[in-house]
């Protein structure tokens, strides 16, 4: 993974990687809404009880996208503590929910090696670097080469600032199992098959085609 470095803004992009993200999804989901609508009469309470929460929060979701357009511009912040304020503000008498402020600042980020490297702020890991879960990605390292040795031939290179991870755990509830092998079945035991040439798959096909006919005539009464 990469250190998390985002960099935050208004622009109409941001907005709408933003609601494709989900970060309103409580207030307002077209699709589930949508499909507790067609249960008509029919709907159970608990879902017209959804439903009714989803139309008494459509207002708060329309005010949200209507100030966070009004805001819109080319301006980026680049830290969540320089852009948090701002986003208060902007959706202020609107967004009072913290945890909701969160989701919609990081659904207007991007990922931008300009902006300051994120670190933990408390904790026995206070000023560790952060990583971006986003730019996760799985390697395969052979059994006689160390971890180091590949990340030095084949990621670094490319992504100079990735940091490599053990997440094998055996010993938890859900053992979490990273370290095996590869067995090649097809590789081993498939013996190639010289596919039917089109010429004899032709002769067939209008072999067949001809006696299909002959037989329909023959049960209609015509000639063979």
């Amino acid at each position: 993974m990469q250190p998390l470095q985002r960099s935050y803004g208004f622009t109409e992009e941001r907005i709408e990687r933003m609601l494709q993200a989900g970060a309103l999804k409580s207030l307002w989901d077209d699709a589930k809404v949508a499909a507790l609508e067609e249960q008509g009469t029919t709907i159970a309470p608990k879902d017209k009880k959804e439903l009714d929460g989803y139309h008494a929060t459509r207002p708060v979701y329309d005010a949200i996208l209507e100030k966070l357009r009004s805001a819109a511009s080319e301006q980026k912040w680049l830290s969540p503590e320089a852009f948090i304020p701002v986003l208060t503000e902007t959706l202020a008498g609107v967004v009072t929910d913290k945890k909701l402020l969160d989701k919609i600042a990081d659904g207007l980020s991007v990922m931008d090696k300009e902006a300051v490297i994120q670190r933990e702020t408390k904790g026995r890991n206070k000023g560790a670097v952060i990583y971006d879960k986003a730019s996760k990605d799985t390697e395969i390292v052979r059994w006689d080469e160390t971890i180091e040795d590949y990340m030095t031939r084949e990621v670094l290179p490319h992504v100079p600032d990735a940091q490599w991870f053990w997440e094998e755990n055996v010993g938890a509830k859900k053992p979490v199992i990273k370290t095996g092998a590869e067995i090649p079945f097809t590789r081993y035991f498939y013996k190639y098959q010289q596919p039917t040439p089109s010429e004899e798959l032709e002769a067939r096909f209008n072999a067949l085609e001809a006696s299909l006919s002959a037989r329909i005539a023959k049960l209609f009464g015509g000639e063979q």
